[in-house]
């Protein structure tokens, strides 16, 4: 294993540890490529401050292609830095289907927001098997989907999310647009699978009686849309 093979197996390794990306983007220094060590600089650094942030821009306008070389590319996919690298993947969940296996072998994707979901988009991507790497998940179901409209009902989706034994990977799950019932309320509360959840977000009033178990599972971290 070369040095930069090594350096990139550290950053997947240690992902959330600034230090392997930094040294990183000394060797990058080092073999001809300051613009991507800048940039990586920039976006691990805490107290960036505006005009750090406007080269960071700058940057990744001039570069974006060339840093995504490699990854699964399409209309409808967007790929966004963090502290250096691709983690975070807004896209479709038709796309995430149709182009699974590519997505699931991103080797940098930590981050991934689904949106236009149903219950059968949901039950597939639930059953499919996960990169371990993801660690932060948000599901958008379809904005003309919810209860009571066109006759279609939610919950099949959020029972199937709250039986996925995958789950226990991330530490951040957000369902926007989901509408919540007493009896999905009750399978995400009972779910072994949402232990290690640091923060779960759903869309309902906070106050709300229906989410009363989840707020005593989950306390403070139970958050509101």
């Amino acid at each position: 294993m070369n040095d930069e093979a090594a350096l990139l197996a550290a950053i997947i390794a240690y992902p959330d540890e600034d230090t392997p990306r930094l040294m990183y983007a000394d060797w990058l220094d080092e073999n001809g490529q300051p613009e991507r060590a800048e940039f990586i600089r920039i976006q691990c650094a805490a107290d960036a401050d505006e005009a750090a942030e406007d080269r960071a821009y700058e940057l990744e306008e001039q570069n974006r292609a060339k840093w995504l070389a490699g990854l699964p590319q399409f209309p409808g996919a967007q790929w966004e830095f963090r502290r250096g690298f691709p983690e975070y993947l807004i896209v479709s969940g038709e796309l995430m289907l149709e182009r699974y296996d590519g997505f699931a072998r991103a080797p940098w994707l930590r981050f991934l927001y689904l949106y236009d979901l149903n219950n059968s988009a949901v039950r597939d991507f639930v059953s499919r098997p996960w990169n371990p790497r993801w660690v932060e998940l948000e599901l958008q179901e379809h904005p003309m989907a919810g209860i009571g409209t066109y006759g279609y009902e939610s919950t099949p989706a959020v029972i199937a999310i709250a039986n996925c034994p995958q789950v226990r990977q991330l530490r951040r799950l957000q369902l926007s647009l989901f509408g919540l019932t007493p009896d999905g309320v009750n399978a995400l509360t009972a779910s072994p699978h949402l232990d290690n959840l640091q923060r779960l977000q759903v869309d309902d009033d906070r106050g709300s009686p229906t989410l009363t178990p989840l707020r005593e599972r989950f306390g403070d971290r139970l958050v509101p849309g």
